[in-house]
């Protein structure tokens, strides 16, 4: 069942001339709110000049539009942040080319309600606030000067300053939940009592909105009153995927070559793994090769395979880089598949299969290449999670492609069962083994072990099968097995495998420039890390094993003499 929400708001002017309140709502198509939500947003502008009510209306209008036009693959907050700074820095940039007093300056306090958990966004005094049965609590907190005589004076806006740090939390929805989002000229009159009464007494989001502002007035309140209020009807279900119903759709079957797919005709089988067909098909109306992925027989009617399926196409389709296939947009389909840019070439492994040994330039240059795609995956906060030479295309033309998004995984994707964790275990961060989340670190440690593969065809720590549990120790300097490699590359292996996720690269572009600097980059070793960082354990059962054996020799000695 989808998000189900009603709105209520009312904006007053009240004594004062004009209305410096701004505020609105936004309830998009089905698919953006999976992706992104419903947003809401109150805004209050900076009394003292002209130009309160411009920045209000910028700052909500501004949000509303560009909130929407972010990422899908991005997190809310990551969202919020994103577009409030670059708000912050337009209305901050009107206020140093205009000479009237009080500039553009506007409080500002957002809620982003999606699946089964809201978010929030505030900065000002405009104030957030929660009913849920018959609590009644206040979210944000006022960025105002604690100082006597000073409690109206904002410490924190957008536009007062050139950059803004805005709060940020989020929580769990739960259906019945009521939000009110309010200027000062609301609940400074009428306090969190009078307001939680009222809110009590108006079942519906309208009558409740347009009460708090007239009582607001009505207690002789002296400022704007703006009320917004959002209730919950129904939460969505638990970890919506932002697909279509796709889902339902049959698999093909196994195909022959020759057979015939809506549109396509497959030429070759390309590949087959436990669970995915990849084929080669021609299109009938335009003739172009393509590569269409689909799963196995056997997963008919496997809901979780099909969801996956659905959403590497869904990513595919959010990457605009060259660095990765592309993602043919279908108006209809028939069958559970999709279908993706096919290029002439074979993967790395496939040429480490064949006998080719990569030099040190040839595997720099693969890394710089990786780390550029890498870096356009993690912008748009999408972790690969499988980079591997299998998973690395290299063309005819020395084009190099990140293959299978498989595993990928982004804010907007749904979790993943406890206890898994994707990737092929000799490139898998020794992080990972104990548990730890997956991060960019992770992506980057499998890139660095990647690159060492290509040099050396062998692991920094030795390879590890599945279901090992493997113990981490110093990695193998690639020079052992490859001593024609220069320092300064083997340096910059050795901090991308570093056992310590601290001690690698923080992301792919860092790695990219000491790639692209090469020797110029002077990078330093990475130390070895002592033997109670690496198995405190072990460290401290050999420890007490010493003392256990100095004292027995030493009780030997004193009952000798």
């Amino acid at each position: 069942m989808p998000l189900q929400l009603e709105f209520g708001y009312a904006s007053e002017t009240g004594p004062r001339e004009r209305n410096e309140d701004f505020g609105g709502f936004v309830t998009p198509d089905a698919v953006q709110t999976t992706t992104r939500g419903v947003l809401a947003v109150v805004a209050d502008g900076v009394s003292g000049g002209v130009h309160g009510r411009e920045a209000a209306e910028t700052a909500v209008r501004n949000l509303l539009a560009d909130f929407y036009a972010t990422p899908d693959t991005w997190e809310i907050p990551r969202a919020f942040a994103t577009v409030l700074a670059a708000i912050n820095r337009w209305l901050s940039g009107q206020t140093a080319s205009r000479h009237e007093a009080g500039g553009m300056a506007t409080t500002l306090t957002a809620l982003a309600l999606r699946g089964r958990r809201y978010h929030y966004a505030h900065v000002g005094d405009s104030r957030l606030y929660r009913q849920r049965g018959e609590l009644f609590e206040q979210l944000t907190t006022d960025h105002v000067w604690e100082t006597p005589g000073m409690s109206h004076v904002l410490k924190r806006a957008l536009g007062l300053d050139s950059h803004v740090m805005p709060d940020f939390g989020d929580g769990e929805l739960l259906a019945g939940d009521r939000f009110l989002l309010v200027s000062d000229g609301v609940w400074e009159p009428l306090g969190q009592q009078a307001l939680h009464r009222l809110m009590q007494l108006h079942h519906a989001p309208e009558f409740a909105a347009n009460a708090l502002v007239r009582e607001a007035h009505a207690r002789g309140g002296q400022d704007n009153a703006t009320a917004l209020v959002v209730r919950v009807k129904e939460v969505a279900a638990a970890d919506e995927a932002p697909i279509t119903d796709l889902a339902n759709l049959p698999l093909p079957g196994r195909l022959h070559v020759g057979a015939h797919l809506d549109d396509f005709r497959v030429e070759a089988l390309l590949h087959e793994s436990r669970a995915t067909l990849l084929y080669r098909v021609r299109h009938a109306g335009t003739g172009q090769r393509w590569v269409l992925k689909t799963l196995q027989p056997l997963l008919a009617g496997d809901a979780e395979a099909a969801e996956g399926l659905l959403m590497e196409e869904w990513l595919g389709k959010r990457l605009h880089s060259h660095y990765f296939p592309e993602v043919l947009p279908l108006a209809s389909r028939n069958f559970l598949y999709f279908v993706q840019s096919w290029h002439e070439g074979v993967s790395l492994q496939r040429r480490l299969d064949a006998g080719q040994h990569f030099t040190c330039v040839e595997v720099a240059s693969q890394g710089i290449r990786l780390m550029k795609a890498l870096g356009a995956l993690h912008r748009l906060d999408i972790l690969h999670r499988d980079i591997k030479p299998a998973n690395l295309h290299l063309d005819t033309a020395g084009k190099l492609r990140v293959l299978d998004l498989g595993v990928a995984h982004c804010p907007a994707c749904p979790a993943r069962a406890a206890g898994e964790v994707p990737g092929t275990p000799s490139f898998l961060a020794p992080e990972l083994f104990a548990g730890a989340r997956f991060g960019t670190r992770a992506d980057l440690y499998a890139a660095g072990v990647t690159l060492y593969h290509l040099l050396t065809r062998k692991y920094p720590y030795g390879e590890v099968e599945p279901f090992q549990h493997p113990r981490f120790g110093e990695p193998v300097p690639p020079s052992r097995y490859r001593p024609d490699i220069p320092p300064w590359l083997e340096n910059i292996l050795l901090k991308a495998c570093a056992r310590n996720p601290e001690a690698r690269f923080e992301t792919a572009e860092e790695f990219l420039v000491a790639l692209e600097r090469g020797e110029a980059g002077r990078l330093t070793r990475p130390r070895p890390t002592p033997a109670v960082e690496r198995d405190p354990a072990r460290f401290w059962q050999g420890v007490a094993l010493v003392a256990l054996v100095f004292n027995l020799l030493l009780a030997y000695l004193l009952v000798a003499g």
